[in-house]
């Protein structure tokens, strides 16, 4: 790719890099591999991890690179360029979870899991349940304290790549006094741990990255398993939003530009009436239309992490613009994209079938589009 004007000499390196470790290990064929046989890239994210890629997220006070936000989108659309599976592999199990034990772990957890998180340990997140889903502070799963621990009990849902995770931080009901926001509580849970069961759960796209069920039953968790304050853990969840939606928006438009660049190839080579398609006005249209969303949709990731750098108070609502515009181009890129193909892109014998599965699920992770709209309506003071 040529250098971006927006980026540092160091981000397009890493740009290089990343590009240069795909490119010998996620083929096509590979990528259709992961995605028929439903299997996590672990070829891949073992690559990534022996090079150092696991450690960007981790600070270097904990042995880490020290990746800024903007140096996450970066990464983030890189490997979604060669696969969306592997850069929401990157950010579920490497991004998500180291972070919340760096903001809010004690010393002696950040002294266990940081330098794991570091070597490529993975670290899922459990926070929906089947009774709550976008209202996601409505949760039933509970602990009780027994002896010097907690008794769990309960059920999680659309966990991803629990089946896969060395740890899962788990939020749970602790207390039932106050508002529902109150009384959560964080556990680090072992995921084999007895009275801890994980269901796959079948899914139309990112087959490559499970989402799991998560059971418990009667499962004891040590005290020094807590993460952050007891009943205090809302409070460790929410500072971490703005980053989710700011990399599942720097996903989108790596997985967009891929889109693109094989829209491009095949609208040019593909010839109806004597001439590629690609010289057919509405064939070009299509092609215009995604090349505008990916310029905008970088400019939003990259503003959203600016926005985090800085710790701006308006963070929140700025991932949630850029989340918002960034996965909606992304799925409507990828019917398109399928019309551009025509009956070849109906078929699993070019990715253009799997993007258009694939797309759908960054609509709903990491709060819904309608969810991101009442982000964005309350801070323009619009009472909902």
């Amino acid at each position: 790719m040529a250098m971006n004007a927006t980026l540092t000499e160091d981000q397009q390196s890493m740009i290089d890099a990343i590009d240069q470790i795909c490119r010998k290990l996620v083929t096509d064929e590979y990528s259709a591999a992961i995605d028929h046989e439903a299997r996590y890239p672990v070829e891949v994210m073992d690559a990534l991890a022996a090079q150092g890629w696991a450690a960007l997220p981790v600070s270097e006070e904990a042995g880490g690179g020290g990746g800024s936000a903007r140096d996450l989108v970066v990464i983030h659309e890189a490997l979604a360029r060669h696969n969306l599976v592997i850069g929401q592999a990157y950010f579920s199990l490497w991004v998500l979870g180291a972070e919340a034990i760096e903001r809010i772990g004690t010393p002696e957890q950040k002294d266990e899991w940081l330098p794991r998180a570091a070597e490529g340990a993975k670290i899922a997140f459990a926070l929906t349940e089947p009774g709550s889903g976008s209202d996601a502070a409505a949760l039933r799963t509970a602990a009780f304290r027994e002896g010097d621990g907690f008794l769990l009990n309960g059920s999680k849902v659309f966990i991803t790549g629990a089946a896969v995770a060395d740890v899962i931080i788990t939020a749970v009901r602790t207390g039932s006094k106050g508002k529902k926001h109150d009384g959560i509580t964080l556990l680090l849970v072992d995921p084999k741990a007895p009275g801890v069961k994980i269901r796959k759960i079948s899914k139309m796209g990112l087959k490559g990255i499970d989402l799991c069920e998560v059971f418990f039953e009667n499962a004891r968790i040590p005290a020094d398993a807590v993460l952050g304050e007891v009943d205090r853990g809302w409070a460790g969840v929410t500072p971490g939003l703005a980053k989710e939606r700011m990399l599942l928006a720097a996903l989108s438009v790596g997985a967009l530009q891929d889109l693109l660049d094989r829209c491009l190839e095949y609208a040019q080579t593909r010839t109806t009436f004597a001439k590629p398609i690609a010289s057919h006005q509405l064939i070009a249209d299509k092609l215009v239309t995604m090349r505008v969303a990916i310029e905008a949709g970088r400019a939003l990731a990259l503003r959203a992490a600016d926005a985090v750098d800085r710790d701006d108070p308006d963070a929140a609502a700025i991932a949630a613009v850029a989340k918002l515009y960034a996965t909606d181009a992304y799925c409507a890129a990828t019917r398109e994209a399928v019309q551009i193909f025509g009956g070849y892109g109906f078929t699993d014998e070019y990715p253009v079938s799997r993007h258009y599965r694939d797309c759908k699920y960054l609509e709903i992770g990491g709060g819904t589009s309608e969810i991101q709209k009442i982000v964005i309506a309350r801070s323009m003071g619009i009472r909902l």
